[in-house]
């Protein structure tokens, strides 16, 4: 049975905790939901996986998608990239949120 709604935890630029919460199928990857819900100035190359601007580090839980040759590549080349490292674009919106906890990382562009 699918849940109805993913709640996720994520720490913003300033440190503070935050919840969210979002819908199956309510947005296209974790970068576009919190561009419009909770965050601005992010997300520079449209989810293209070329700028770094959502980078985010995963704290808690973990995701089984794979990483393609863009988002491994831009990640290379971000300071603070680490084995937890992620782009939010492209982190699709699915159950695997559910519970997630990741931290926001600000300071990034490649492009």
């Amino acid at each position: 049975m699918e849940l109805e709604s993913y709640t996720f935890t994520y720490l913003d630029e300033f440190g503070d905790t935050n919840s969210a919460t979002c819908r199956p199928n309510e947005y296209h990857s974790l970068m576009e939901l919190l561009f419009d819900k909770y965050l601005q100035e992010w997300g520079d190359c449209k989810g293209r996986a070329w700028c770094g601007t959502c980078h985010i580090h995963i704290l808690e839980g973990s995701l089984s998608s794979k990483m393609q040759k863009e988002e491994k590549q831009t990640l290379f080349h971000l300071d603070e990239a680490c084995p937890q490292s992620r782009l939010a674009c492209q982190i699709p919106i699915n159950a695997e949120l559910h519970n997630l906890v990741f931290k926001i990382i600000t300071d990034n562009d490649f492009g």
